[in-house]
C-alpha cells in the first residue's frame, strides 16, 4: 500500500500523486528534502511522520507499507527513502532502489547495531545507517548527509570496511579492487572514522575536499559499495544537526 503526501497530512484517502511544494528530485542541496518511508510497522511510519512534519528542511511526500518499492518511488519521487531495517525485505529494498537509479538514496532506521550486517546493507546499496537508540537530530543530519552524496555511518562500520580491507588478499586477476589501502587513503579513513567531514578532513591533509571524495570513492569501491559513478564520502555519527 502506498500512502501520498495529502494521506500522510489529513489522514484523506489519496489515490494519485499529490503535486510537490518543493523542488524536483534533481534539486540542489539547499531545497527541501523529499522523504519516502518504507515500513510494514505502523507505529514505525507515524513515528517518522510526526517527526518529519516539524521540520520545514525536509518533507514527507509518500509512505509504502511493503515491496513493490519502484511504486512508491514512481508515485512520490522521493530524494531519500527511509527503510525500516527491522523488515525481512530491507536488503532485498536496497538492491532494488539501486537497479532504479541514483535517487532514491536508502537510508535504514532502526538497525540493531549489528556491524556485520551493516556492511552487508552498504554493500546491497543502502547508502546510510541508523541505530535504534539514534535521536531526531542524528536522524536529521544523516538525511541531509546521504542527500548530498555521502554516506552515513558509524565509526564501528568503517573500522569494519577499514579491517575487511586490510584482510583482503591482492588476487592477480582482480589487482584494483583487492589491493590493499594507501598511506594517504588510510590517514583518510581514520579522520572520517573521528568524525570529520570532508572539508574538515582536506583542511588537515592540506588537499582538497574533491580530492577526499575521489579518496573514499576508491576505498568503498574496494568493497563494492559503489552505485554507478555517484561521488561517495563517509561520515560518523558524532555530532548534532541545526535544520
Amino acid at each position: 500500500m502506498i500512502q501520498l503526501e495529502a494521506e500522510a497530512r489529513s489522514g484523506a484517502k489519496s489515490t494519485v500523486p499529490v503535486p510537490a511544494k518543493t523542488a524536483s528530485p534533481s534539486a540542489p542541496t539547499s531545497a527541501v528534502i523529499r522523504i519516502g518511508v518504507l515500513s510494514d510497522n505502523g507505529l514505525f511510519r507515524s513515528g517518522l511522520r510526526r517527526i518529519l512534519q516539524a521540520y520545514r528542511s525536509v518533507v514527507l511526500v509518500g509512505e509504502g507499507s511493503s515491496p513493490p518499492v519502484r511504486d512508491l518511488v514512481r508515485a512520490c519521487a522521493p530524494h531519500i527513502l527511509l527503510v525500516d531495517a527491522q523488515s525481512e525485505d530491507a536488503l532485498a529494498v536496497c538492491g532494488e532502489v539501486r537497479q532504479i537509479g541514483p535517487r532514491p538514496r536508502v537510508i535504514l532506521a532502526s538497525a540493531e547495531g549489528d556491524d556485520d550486517w551493516a556492511l552487508r546493507a552498504l554493500k546491497s546499496g543502502a547508502r546510510g545507517i541508523l541505530g535504534k537508540t539514534a535521536t531526531v537530530e542524528t536522524l536529521l543530519k544523516a538525511v541531509r548527509v546521504v542527500h548530498e552524496g555521502e554516506v552515513w555511518a558509524s565509526k564501528e562500520v568503517l573500522t569494519l570496511t577499514v579491517e575487511e580491507l586490510a584482510a583482503s588478499s591482492p588476487r592477480k586477476e582482480e589487482p584494483s579492487t583487492k589491493s590493499r589501502l594507501s598511506q594517504r587513503q588510510q590517514e583518510i579513513v581514520r579522520l572520517i572514522a573521528s568524525g570529520r567531514r570532508n572539508k574538515e578532513v582536506a583542511d588537515r591533509l592540506g588537499i582538497t575536499e574533491a580530492t577526499v571524495k575521489a579518496h573514499v570513492t576508491h576505498i568503498f569501491q574496494k568493497l563494492g559499495l559503489h552505485q554507478g559513478r555517484m561521488p561517495l564520502a563517509a561520515t560518523g555519527t558524532a555530532g548534532s544537526a541545526k535544520t
